[in-house]
């Protein structure tokens, strides 16, 4: 058996698997069933494995995002596991690349690429003797010909009452076949064909080739003038972010006081001012340490007044983070305080990063290809958890010290319902806790879901579910992965 030949039966059957796996289901066991079928088949096809440490790291990650769908079937989870496995395919086709933006920008032009080559291989099994000849414009015409068949059967029938009898029978028994399962089984074998089929990039790979992370010295020299420009700018600016440092840890960190306003613009604005500072920032040290200006004789006082800015952006960060805890610790839980957590993570991970840029001589292509690495690391760790569930428990448990917005626990996940299930004292309690912390005027005066409404939305939300529970098709929906929230409401919670 040939090698093409070979390739061509783990398509079909990868293709038969996807189908079976994912026609008329939910997300859940079924994406990591299929996706350690797909690494058996490639496996079975392919000569040899580069395994590069960021092969390892995106592997690693696509097999953590599935195994999370498992647990909890977050679309961020969902999201994140797709991403890791289109990186993966790319680096499979060129284990030599070492950043992950270069490995997504190939899995495209592979996807792009893989429909002509898909072509060329069943050229030359049915034994063509011009296979070279199959191109994406050859593809797009083919493509077409079911188009222009049914155009002109259209027009026939148009011109043919028996005709027409003939072509309106066939169009019915189109319109009552499965239109889910045809695009499940496009997808899927489209999914096969992405992993299996081999393409070639030569031209993207030569220009990937040339990104560096060292900086080497050009000519002509750079002009001293543009370095004592540099000195003037960055003392500058570490003595006013010195001062905003200070300012930010007399009043936020030491001295601040809760007295039931609202904290939203107090973090939001020091989330911008860290962003805008950070970016700026960045620019600034690409553009005076781009090339000549890190080897010129005597620049030792500017790296460390860069340096000593950069610290400081970090202790803006520090000050961002202090903002959030006040935050948090008053208001609970909410998806934008996790992302500001996680923002600063990767903030700080970037400023580190322009740190050793400056010290260790490094390119913009290290400093890119280092902080897109960061990032994807930071968002597939925060794709693991269960973040609807966690936001949940952590504002119901503690709804005796913060004020919980009720309206906002009912947008989540509906997995988290038996969490929400208070009793009227309860409710009662956490009302009045809500009015102490803004003030009984200033409470009522803003439209905030009431206890009663609150019940009532609730119950609406539970018979909603269990409406869909009891449909013929529960058993089916179940098989391709429990989302969470069946599993939980059947488990026990609201409904006993």
């Amino acid at each position: 058996m040939t090698r093409t030949t070979t390739t061509l039966l783990l398509i079909l059957g990868l293709t038969a698997a996807f189908t079976t796996l994912f026609y008329d289901t939910g997300m859940g066991i079924n994406l990591l069933v299929f996706e350690l079928l797909a690494g058996g088949a490639w496996l079975l096809q392919a000569r040899s494995v580069q395994w590069t440490p960021l092969l390892r790291v995106v592997m690693a990650s696509t097999g953590a995002t599935a195994i999370a769908v498992v647990g909890h079937a977050s679309a961020m989870a969902v999201t994140l596991n797709v991403l890791s496995a289109v990186l993966t395919v790319g680096l499979l086709v060129a284990p030599q690349l070492s950043a992950t933006h270069h490995a997504f920008l190939l899995a495209i032009q592979h996807a792009w690429k893989v429909p002509t080559a898909a072509m060329r291989q069943l050229a030359w099994l049915i034994g063509r003797d011009t296979p070279r000849t199959i191109s994406p414009r050859m593809v797009v015409t083919t493509a077409s010909v079911p188009l222009l068949l049914a155009l002109f059967a259209t027009l026939y029938g148009a011109s043919n009452p028996f005709f027409g009898d003939l072509v309106d029978r066939f169009y019915e028994r189109i319109g009552n076949a499965d239109l889910a399962l045809f695009r499940t089984l496009v997808i899927g074998l489209f999914c096969s064909a992405f992993l299996l089929i081999a393409t070639q990039h030569e031209r993207f790979l030569a220009w990937a080739g040339l990104r560096k992370d060292s900086l080497t010295p050009s000519l002509p020299p750079v002009q001293r003038g543009e370095y004592r420009t540099a000195v003037v700018l960055f003392a500058a600016l570490n003595a006013l972010l010195l001062l905003l440092n200070v300012l930010d840890v007399q009043h936020v960190w030491m001295d601040f006081t809760f007295t039931g306003q609202y904290l939203k613009d107090f973090v939001h604005q020091g989330t911008w001012m860290l962003i805008i500072s950070i970016v700026m920032g960045a620019a600034l040290v690409l553009y005076f340490f781009r090339g000549d200006l890190n080897f010129i004789r005597g620049n030792t006082p500017l790296k460390w007044l860069c340096l000593a800015w950069l610290a400081q952006n970090a202790m803006l960060a520090a000050s961002v983070a202090v903002r959030n805890y006040w935050y948090i610790h008053h208001f609970g839980l909410a998806y934008k305080r996790i992302g500001v957590i996680l923002f600063l993570l990767a903030a700080l991970v970037g400023l580190w990063l322009v740190m050793r840029k400056v010290t260790l001589l490094r390119s913009s292509f290290y400093l890119t290809r280092w902080n897109l690495l960061a990032a994807y690391v930071i968002v597939v760790c925060a794709s693991l958890f269960d973040w609807d569930t966690l936001i949940a428990r952590y504002n119901i448990e503690h709804r005796g010290t913060i004020f919980v917005e009720l309206s906002y626990l009912l947008e989540l996940d509906e997995k988290v319902l038996p969490y929400l299930d208070l009793s009227d004292d309860d409710l009662d309690a956490l009302q009045e806790h809500n009015e102490s912390v803004l003030g009984s005027e200033r409470y009522w005066g803003y439209s905030y879901m009431r206890p009663d409404a609150y019940k009532v939305a609730l119950r609406t939300e539970v018979h909603g579910v269990f409406e869909r529970l009891s449909r013929p098709l529960m058993a089916r929906m179940e098989l391709g992965g429990c989302t969470g929230a069946r599993c939980a409401i059947l488990n026990g919670g609201i409904l006993e």
